[in-house]
């Protein structure tokens, strides 16, 4: 497995400051109160590490609100608040860290190593990952780490959304049925966005996150960059051609 030095200290980074899982080890600091900031925010960071999203959801809305695209608390938070929602809809950073080490950039085989960690994503997940989006867009100095935290969930957020209307994919990755050019431009808004758009703000963010990053063309960027050069123009006809190239 080959990891650039960028990517070693990146992957350190997400270990200790959580800001895809959390990092807590469970065992909790001996907060008494549990009704202060840093008592939620370690609840949040112990439901992460345990896999349960939907509960460090509702403990991050009491500290940065419900309207996702101008959260209240600090950008730390924010990107916590992102992770549970990433989570919810089925991202596990690491593996694909692990994965994209090993896999050649290439057409087709980038695109599958997100989608074939997403069998089925339905309407929920789509919402979830939008709302994971939402919130580090909102951001509006990020750091090199919440620029690849936005990266990688943008890339998400287009496998979840495209998945929602392909009928998942298979274990190789492959979508079950590729969507004609008409049912891609469907003008029925998806959390208040039509598919395209939606796509189109991807791989837009894409771009904006890696080079926020600055960590090279190396393991999961360089599986980025491949997507976002498949659509480098985003249309029903280059979203169809992306989903065949699998």
């Amino acid at each position: 497995m080959r990891f650039n030095l960028k990517m070693v200290a990146w992957i350190g980074f997400l270990l200790t400051t959580a800001l895809f899982l959390g990092g807590a080890d469970g065992k909790g600091c001996g907060i008494a109160d549990d009704s202060t900031q840093e008592a939620k925010i370690e609840k949040a960071r112990i439901a992460l590490d345990k896999g349960n999203y939907s509960e460090a959801v509702e403990t991050l809305k009491d500290l940065c609100g419900t309207n996702v695209s101008a959260p209240t608390c600090d950008p730390e938070i924010v990107s916590l608040y992102a992770s549970a929602y990433a989570g919810k809809a089925g991202l596990d950073v690491f593996d694909l860290i692990k994965e994209a080490a090993d896999r050649p950039v290439a057409t087709g085989s980038s695109y599958a190593l997100f989608s074939a960690h997403f069998s089925s994503p339905d309407s929920v997940d789509a919402s979830d990952m939008n709302n994971a989006v939402l919130l580090l867009t909102s951001l509006t100095a990020r750091t090199p780490d919440q620029g690849l935290q936005l990266a990688v969930a943008t890339v998400v957020d287009l496998v979840v959304v495209l998945g929602s209307k392909t009928g998942g994919y298979g274990a190789d990755g492959r979508p079950v049925q590729v969507p004609t050019t008409t049912e891609l431009d469907d003008l029925t808004p998806i959390q208040g966005i039509t598919l395209i758009s939606r796509v189109l703000r991807d791989v837009n963010n894409m771009g904006i996150g890696l080079d926020e990053a600055a960590i090279g063309n190396e393991n999961i960027s360089g599986h980025i960059r491949q997507i976002q050069q498949q659509l480098s123009t985003v249309n029903s006809t280059t979203v169809q051609s992306l989903l065949n190239s699998i």
